[in-house]
C-alpha cells in the first residue's frame, strides 16, 4: 500500500491543496482534471465511487489506496467521505480580468464579499452564485475567509466553477466597478434602505455583502449606489449573510428573467 508523506501544516496550507468529500471531488474531476495530482481514496472499488472511477478512468488516472487513518490526517479531520484529492494550489482571477469579461455586456452579476470570515458561509455564498450566474466573486485580502479546501466543500465544489478575484481595498474597488459603468448595491438593514425587489437590475450590478457580525462597513456602504433591505416578518431582525445572499441573486436573476 502507498503511504503518504507527513506533511506539516505550514507545508499543507502553502504548497498543497486538498479536496475532499465525495461531490466536491467529482466536481473537480468534471471541471478541472488537469489539476489533479493524485485521487486517494479507501476503497475505490465501492460503489459510492462509481462516478468518480468512471470520470477518473476516463482521464487515465489511477487511484492511491489510503487508510482511514491517513485521510484523517490530509483532510484534517474533515468530513472526507473516503476520497481526497491532491490537486494544485487555487488559482485567483484579476479584478480586471473579470471586469473585461463583461465590459460590452448591459446587464451582469458580480459579488463582492467584504469581511466574510466563515469558510462555510463563503462556500454557500458561491454555490449560490454559480447556480444563478455570477461573472465572479471579489473578496478581499485580509480579515476574510479565501478559498480553502474547507470552502470548495461547503460549495459542493462550485467553488472551481467561478472567477474569484482578491483586491487589497473593497472601498477602492467599488470606485472602480463604479467607473466601469457597475452600479454597487449593498445589503444593509437599515430605515433608509429600500426594498430588495423595487430596485431595477437591468444593469450591471455588483452586490455587496457585509461580514457575519457588523455587516457592511461604514466606508462600504457610503461607496454603494444603493443599499437594500429584505423585507421580512415582524420578529425577525435579520438573516444569515449566505440566505440573504442567495435571496439577493435570486431577485436578479428573477428580473432578468421576466424580461
Amino acid at each position: 500500500m502507498s503511504r503518504l508523506p507527513d506533511f506539516s501544516f505550514k507545508t499543507l496550507v502553502r504548497d498543497l491543496m486538498y479536496i475532499y468529500g465525495i461531490h466536491p471531488v467529482e466536481e473537480l474531476l468534471l471541471t478541472v482534471p488537469e489539476k489533479v495530482l493524485k485521487i486517494f481514496c479507501e476503497d475505490p472499488s465501492a460503489t459510492k465511487f462509481a462516478e468518480i472511477r468512471k470520470i477518473a478512468e476516463s482521464h487515465g488516472m489511477k487511484f492511491v489506496h489510503a487508510d482511514a487513518d491517513e485521510l484523517d490526517h490530509i483532510a484534517e479531520d474533515g468530513n472526507h467521505q473516503g476520497v481526497v484529492v491532491h490537486t494544485t494550489p487555487f488559482e485567483y482571477d484579476s479584478l480586471d480580468n473579470i471586469l473585461r469579461m463583461n465590459a460590452n455586456e448591459s446587464r451582469a452579476c458580480v459579488m463582492v464579499l467584504d469581511q466574510i470570515q466563515d469558510p462555510q458561509n463563503l462556500g454557500a455564498i458561491i454555490r449560490s452564485a454559480v447556480a444563478l450566474g455570477v461573472t465572479g466573486i471579489i473578496i478581499p485580502k485580509r480579515r476574510a475567509a479565501s478559498v480553502t479546501p474547507a470552502v470548495v466543500r461547503a460549495s459542493a465544489g462550485q467553488a472551481l466553477k467561478v472567477r474569484v478575484a482578491i483586491v487589497t481595498n473593497i472601498a477602492q474597488t467599488l470606485e472602480k466597478l463604479k467607473k466601469e459603468g457597475w452600479w454597487t448595491v449593498g445589503a444593509a438593514a437599515g430605515e433608509q434602505s429600500t426594498d430588495l425587489w423595487k430596485i431595477d437590475f437591468d444593469m450591471k450590478a455588483a452586490l455587496v455583502m457585509g461580514s457575519e457580525h457588523q455587516g457592511l462597513r461604514r466606508l462600504v456602504a457610503e461607496k454603494c449606489d444603493f443599499q437594500v433591505r429584505i423585507p421580512m416578518a415582524s420578529g425577525v431582525d435579520s438573516l444569515n449573510v449566505a440566505s440573504a445572499a442567495s435571496i439577493m441573486l435570486y431577485e436578479v436573476r428573477r428580473q432578468w428573467a421576466a424580461r
